[in-house]
């Protein structure tokens, strides 16, 4: 939130208040709950893109690669699931795979971590999505939050975004909430109501 905010008000005293968070992030132990873990690969992720300091980017990655991606499974009926139960429930999931999204928007094509972290998105969006579509919106705001940057990121991989049925599923979530939106209810949190509504203004 501080990083976004600095975005906005170029407020130096909100850049030195992201950096903070960043830094203890940064020196922190790896946890053995996988989507505590990818908070700090979201937040690093997002460290590097604003001040394109290298240390974050890598600190994402090892987190990413030692402290998200190996709970994952990556063959069988529940491929691209994570292991555990609490981390396989759907709200945790499409946590974990916003963090894997926003890491894979600010890797460089050329990084040797690309094709990992793509392969494990590729993998979650798929098995989850495909749920989406099937049997309906479990989870609204993690689902809307994920889906939303991951389209963003692979705009123009139209390959990936077919075989996650990514935008599908994007779309799925869109119509739930707008039907529940014009029945006077209130369908995402507000965070995620404000991208929403970004999204229904420009797309």
């Amino acid at each position: 939130a501080m990083f976004e905010l600095c975005e906005v008000t170029k407020d130096p005293r909100h850049l030195a208040s992201a950096r903070k968070a960043a830094d203890w992030a940064l020196a922190k132990p790896l946890c053995p709950n996988w989507n505590y873990n990818s908070f700090s690969v979201e937040l690093l992720a997002k460290a590097f893109e604003v001040t394109r300091e290298s240390r974050y980017l890598e600190a994402a990655v090892q987190k990413a690669r030692l402290g998200v991606i190996p709970g994952q499974l990556t063959d069988g009926p529940r491929a691209g699931r994570w292991v555990d139960p609490h981390n396989a429930r759907p709200a945790y999931h499409y946590i974990m795979m916003r963090a894997l999204a926003r890491l894979a928007g600010v890797l460089p094509e050329s990084h040797p971590a690309r094709t990992e972290v793509a392969h494990a998105l590729r993998l979650g969006l798929r098995t989850r999505n495909e749920e989406i579509l099937t049997r309906g919106v479990m989870t609204r705001d993690k689902a809307f939050e994920a889906l939303l940057l991951a389209n963003r990121v692979f705009a123009r991989d139209e390959a990936f975004l077919k075989e996650t049925r990514s935008a599908e599923a994007l779309r799925a979530v869109c119509v739930l909430v707008s039907a529940e939106a014009r029945r006077g209810k209130t369908p995402l949190s507000p965070g995620e109501w404000g991208l929403f509504l970004e999204l229904s203004v420009r797309p």
